[in-house]
């Protein structure tokens, strides 16, 4: 661990994204169920959905940038991209899927009750 400030900033760059990319995907594709969007559901999105899916990605991105930077060799570094690219996107969609679907059958935080 050469630089611990630097590792921190990137964990809290990838955590924030991902956080903020779940939370506008959850809005825009379920919206339409929703009366109105205010910033108590917004909240309540976050804590529900974006929390505990950022919490994997950011472990899997950090995981896969600890793995890239130690490739010295340009093209298994690249086929390394490609190949942890595909089967991350794969598998946090699947992940992603599967938790909307559950979590909005048993509490749709859209819906006020």
């Amino acid at each position: 661990m050469k630089n611990p400030s630097g590792i921190l900033l990137k964990l809290l760059i990838i955590f924030v994204l991902s956080n903020v990319f779940i939370t506008l995907y959850f809005i825009l594709f379920f919206s339409s169920s929703s009366e109105s969007i205010n910033l108590t559901v917004i909240f309540k999105i976050i804590k529900q959905f974006g929390l505990i899916i950022s919490i994997p990605t950011t472990i899997l991105f950090f995981m896969i940038d600890f793995l890239i930077q130690r490739i010295k060799t340009k093209w298994i570094l690249y086929l390394t991209r490609c190949i942890v690219f595909v089967v991350l996107m794969y598998l946090v969609n699947l992940f992603f899927s599967l938790f909307l679907i559950s979590s909005a059958l048993l509490d749709n935080p859209l819906i006020n009750k």
